[in-house]
């Protein structure tokens, strides 16, 4: 808190300079015990700095001569006069000249400390005083002084009261190095007793007068200027207001007006459907008396600040933003949860809190339950008094306040989540999202020209970059203004590189392979793969029906496809999407499996919610990683993960497809929560002739053919790796089919080598 000082223009304000010599004699007025090396140094040099210039060196022994009463007598006389009240050792000091080495503050200090001589100790510092205030007399009137006008200023904006101003005046100075004397009562060892009783005497007022204006109910703990040891709060940002190195006003350190124009309403489609109504009833309808908070908590660029600022514009509230980690650079002391509580309180109690909307957003730090090295010595750390600041504000704040957080709802303690009136989660931007986004980028970057409806909807298509992603990539794009033929291609790059670094993969619909069709594969079971595309498209013709989603007879529409790699599992997911214009969400199982305890059941739980704001088919690949049997598990979570997965099958009202390659494997519980299993086996003798020649281009012979018959365990995949194998080769006329029925053969052998692979379970 106090470092050192570099006691930077201690001159240049009078107002500065006389408000630190009165708290230096009221201090010294009032205390009345003797005073050790360290204090008497911290105190003596305050003084000697200030007094400078009224006791030159060569003017020590006149000082001494009034405080010993004998001012105008010889020394010599001095000596002999007040040897019997000194004692030996001051009186061996004079008589040998030695105070022409010694300064001030040393022979205060010899002075001080005989207690019959203190009162004119005293007078002596009251002669300094006054002479140092007649100095400053020419200098700026109180109103007018930098530290004067912006203490008063201060004051105006927070209300405290003239007591309180004079400790913040009091424990700024002692931040700036002014105050030495006040080091001792604020080491490392100290006692809250030792420190009021410091202030009560600097301040020459009762200490219960200085406990009442440091009440915690009072406006400087409230507000987080002062903390709960009675040290000046650094971080809050008024310390550089103060010392005139901040020019804007003082309500601008806590709290800003948001300005601007925010988006409509109806930008934010099914969250502003689903939560708009009970919000807007909640906020209009909230009493005086109570305060109302709203967390708006998920994925970090999904639009929680513009969707708080557009709900305020709905409300005709005005919407206030609190001050947060020196966003603008302005301020390098903007950076604690403390000084964050403190601001909003002060902003809820300034503003007319009826007819605004307080926005906290950023507000990670200040709502995040921590677990920091204290924690885990079972010692008291910042975050439990983050968590008591966080409750009580919550209990007894009253304005309608909304917490913006990236957080996720595990990282706040229960007694903080229960105390908020209502959430509203916030995942991923879905497509339509993105492209909203996109549209209202392009049209505030002004590049209307270079990016057309349908490149935008191609852009928001393939990209699951963030509001922030996109705002970014096209500021550049305006930056660099492009020629409308190379603005796609230049946005691309841009949002490329922004992807690799945020590890985020393209998307869009997955389209399969040119060669692929349903003719050919060898499915068992009796409904045809047409009926079960029929029965898919109905399916979701039906859950566009409000009155049939809301049904809990309605079937839900679960597949669960099973077979050998490379049968074409994942080729009918793709053929899927295609032919019902329907966007795949494909997830892996080692994808959504997480090391961390209850993170694999976080992870199924966003997939299903994904695929839900997406209104796509939700493929889960190698599920058996998944749903393994939980009769044979030996870890609680194995089961809670079967457990979550079945529990979003049940609510899930899109179209789920599973596919592995271990069916034996699965919870059989699980199993029965598909409505169609599909088993891909390896293709038959007509199948593997229509894939030879679609794959070949080629026909067979009679004997062709009854050789392509005698080779076991062919899949669809395995001809596009002959074909593959055999590209580099040579050209189509080099490669014959007796090239190509060799090349299967050796796939099919390798199969049967590795064997064992089949039965081997693969994952955690």
């Amino acid at each position: 808190m106090h470092g050192k000082s570099k006691y930077r223009n201690e001159n240049s304000d009078g107002y500065i300079r006389n408000k630190s010599l009165e708290f230096i004699v009221n201090f010294i007025t009032n205390h009345s015990g003797s005073m050790g090396d360290s204090e008497e140094s911290g105190l003596f040099q305050d003084i000697k700095r200030h007094g400078a210039d009224v006791f030159a060196p060569a003017q020590l022994h006149r000082a001494c001569q009034i405080v010993l009463g004998v001012e105008g007598m010889k020394m010599a006389d001095t000596i002999a006069k007040r040897r019997a009240d000194t004692g030996d050792v001051l009186a061996s000091l004079f008589s040998s000249g030695g105070w022409r080495e010694r300064n001030l503050e040393d022979i205060l200090q010899l002075l001080w400390n005989m207690p019959h001589l203190r009162k004119n100790v005293r007078a002596l510092i009251t002669l300094i005083f006054r002479k140092s205030r007649r100095d400053s007399a020419a200098l700026p009137r109180v109103e007018s002084a930098t530290a004067g006008a912006r203490l008063l200023e201060l004051q105006n904006s927070t209300g405290i009261s003239d007591i309180q101003k004079e400790i913040v005046l009091l424990m700024y100075l002692f931040s700036q190095g002014y105050l030495s004397y006040m080091k001792d009562r604020y080491s490392n060892s100290y006692k809250l007793a030792e420190r009021l009783d410091c202030i009560a005497k600097s301040l020459d007022c009762p200490v219960a007068d200085v406990q009442e204006a440091l009440a915690a109910r009072g406006k400087l703990k409230r507000y987080g200027i002062i903390d709960k040891d009675l040290e000046f709060n650094r971080g809050h940002g008024i310390n550089t207001f103060l010392s005139g190195l901040r020019d804007q006003p003082i309500d601008s350190a806590f709290y800003q007006k948001i300005e601007g124009e925010p988006l409509p309403w109806e930008f934010y489609g099914e969250l502003a459907r689903k939560h708009g109504a009970v919000l807007k009833r909640m906020i209009a309808g909230r009493s005086e008396e109570r305060g109302l908070n709203i967390l708006l908590y998920g994925e970090p660029g999904t639009g929680k600040t513009s969707f708080a600022q557009s709900l305020a514009s709905e409300l005709g509230l005005v919407c206030y933003n609190i001050a947060q980690n020196n966003r603008n650079g302005s301020d390098p002391e903007i950076d604690t949860p403390g000084f964050r509580f403190g601001a909003l309180q002060l902003c809820a109690d300034r503003v007319d809190s009826k007819r605004s909307l307080l926005i906290v957003d950023e507000a990670d730090k200040m709502l995040r339950n921590g677990g920091d090295l204290s924690a885990l010595l079972g010692k008291p750390s910042k975050a439990d008094d983050n968590k008591g600041l966080l409750n009580t504000v919550l209990d007894n704040l009253k304005a309608t306040v909304i917490w913006i957080s990236n957080t996720s709802a595990d990282e706040l303690e229960t007694s903080s989540r229960r105390r908020f009136d209502y959430s509203v989660f916030f995942g991923k931007l879905n497509t339509a999202q993105r492209r909203l986004v996109w549209e209202n980028a392009v049209s505030k970057h002004k590049l209307g020209e270079l990016f057309d409806s349908e490149t935008v909807g191609g852009l928001a298509e393939r990209h699951e970059i963030s509001a922030g992603g996109i705002s970014i990539v096209l500021q550049n794009v305006a930056a660099l203004a492009p020629q409308k033929a190379e603005a796609p291609t230049l946005a691309g790059q841009l949002i490329a590189q922004h992807c690799e670094l945020m590890e985020i993969k393209n998307t869009g619909k997955s389209a399969p392979s040119r060669d692929y069709s349903l003719d050919g594969l060898n499915i068992k079971g009796a409904v045809k793969l047409p009926d079960i595309v029929a029965a898919i498209r109905r399916f979701q013709t039906e859950m566009a029906d409000a009155k049939a989603e809301a049904s809990p007879d309605t079937p839900r529409m679960n597949l669960l496809l099973s077979g050998p790699p490379g049968t074409g599992k994942t080729e009918f997911v793709k053929y899927l999407g295609r032919t019902l214009d329907t966007k795949v969400l494909v997830r892996m199982g080692s994808d959504l499996l997480s090391m961390w305890v209850g993170g694999t059941e976080k992870n199924i739980a966003a997939a299903f919610r994904e695929a839900t704001a997406e209104k796509a088919i939700l493929f889960l690949d190698e599920i058996d990683g998944l749903m393994q049997s939980r009769a044979g598990a030996q870890r609680s979570w194995e089961v809670t993960q079967v457990n979550e997965l079945l529990h979003q099958m049940e609510n899930f009202n899109g179209v789920l497809v599973g596919a592995t390659n271990f069916i034996k494997n699965l919870d059989e519980a699980a199993s029965r929560r598909f409505t169609f299993k599909l088993q891909f086996d390896w293709l038959d003798a007509p199948g593997k002739r229509l894939f030879f020649e679609r794959m070949f281009k080629a026909s067979l012979t009679t004997h062709e053919a009854a050789r392509l018959s005698q080779i076991p365990n062919l899949a669809p995949g395995d001809f596009r790796a002959a074909r593959q194998g055999l590209y580099y080769l040579g050209g189509s006329d080099a490669i014959t089919n007796a090239a190509r029925l060799e090349a299967l053969e050796r796939e099919s052998e390798a199969k049967a080598n590795n064997a064992f692979a089949e039965k081997r379970k693969i994952g955690f």
